[in-house]
C-alpha cells in the first residue's frame, strides 16, 4: 500500500467566523442570480478575497456505508464530515485546508486545518489523503479523518460573499457534483449539474443574525434542510432522492 504523504500543516483557525454558529439555508430555482445578488448588495456589504466571485471546490470523504452523507438525511443532532477544501485551481495543487464540519442540534462549526502548498496530495491515491489528514491534525480530532476513508463526490460551485452586522452571507451557483468513489486518482470528469439552483446560506453567531434573516424575507422563500454532499450523494445515485 502507498504511504501517505507528510503535510505541512498550520494548527486549527481561530477565526470567530469559524467557531459555534448557527445556519439557515434558502434555496433559489425561480430567481436569477443577478436578482439575488442584487438584493444582497442593497442590504449587505460585499466580500472580496483575490477575486469578487471565487469558485470553491471541495472533496468530501465517508466511510463505505456513507455514513455522514445518511445522518444527515436522518437529522441526527451530532454528527461529522470530512472534506478538503481549495478555491479558484482545478486541482488542489496550491494552499487547501482540511476541514472537519461538526453540529451539535442547532450548533455547527468546523475546525479548519490550512495544508500548505507543495503537499503532494495528487502524488498519493485518494483513499491516503484522510490518512494524511490524521497524522497531521491534533490526536483528538484524528477519528474522523480515518473513519472517513473512501473518497466520495468533488462539489463545485460559484460563490461570493458578503457581511451584515456579525452575520455572513454567501451567494452560491453553478454547483457541479464529480463521482469519486472508487476512484484511485483525483479527477474532474462526468460532472452532474445542479443547474438553475442558487443557494444563500446565512451564518452567524448563536442567537444572533436576525437583522440578515429579515433581509432576506422579501425574496419569498423559506429555510430548507440543505447539504451540497448530500445534494451530489443524490445526484450521482449513490442515494436516492427524497
Amino acid at each position: 500500500m502507498s504511504a501517505a504523504p507528510q503535510l505541512n500543516v498550520s494548527g486549527d483557525e481561530a477565526r470567530p467566523d469559524l467557531a459555534a454558529r448557527g445556519e439557515i439555508k434558502y434555496g433559489f430555482r425561480r430567481h436569477d442570480v443577478a436578482t439575488l445578488r442584487a438584493t444582497l448588495r442593497r442590504v449587505a456589504d460585499p466580500i472580496v478575497y483575490a477575486d469578487p466571485v471565487s469558485t470553491v471546490r471541495s472533496v468530501y470523504f465517508d466511510d463505505a456505508r456513507l455514513s455522514a452523507c445518511h445522518a444527515n438525511l436522518a437529522g441526527l443532532g451530532v454528527r461529522h464530515k470530512l472534506r478538503l477544501r481549495w478555491y479558484d485551481a482545478p486541482s488542489p495543487v496550491g494552499d487547501c485546508y482540511c476541514e472537519i464540519k461538526w453540529r451539535r442540534n442547532q450548533a455547527t462549526g468546523k475546525h479548519r486545518f490550512r495544508i500548505a502548498a507543495g503537499h503532494g496530495l495528487l502524488d498519493a491515491p485518494l483513499r491516503q489523503w484522510p490518512r494524511a489528514f490524521a497524522a497531521a491534525v491534533p490526536a483528538a480530532l484524528a477519528g474522523p479523518c480515518l473513519r472517513a476513508d473512501q473518497p466520495v463526490v468533488l462539489v463545485e460551485y460559484r460563490r461570493e460573499h458578503f457581511a451584515l452586522d456579525d452575520a455572513r452571507l454567501t451567494l452560491d451557483y453553478d454547483l457541479r457534483f464529480y463521482p469519486l468513489m472508487g476512484r484511485r486518482a483525483f479527477a474532474r470528469r462526468f460532472a452532474e449539474r445542479l443547474g438553475g439552483f442558487a443557494l444563500i446560506e446565512c451564518k452567524a453567531p448563536l442567537g444572533s443574525g436576525r437583522r440578515a434573516q429579515r433581509a432576506l424575507r422579501p425574496l419569498g422563500e423559506r429555510a430548507m434542510r440543505f447539504s451540497k454532499y448530500v445534494t451530489g450523494c443524490q445526484r450521482l445515485g449513490y442515494v436516492a432522492e427524497l
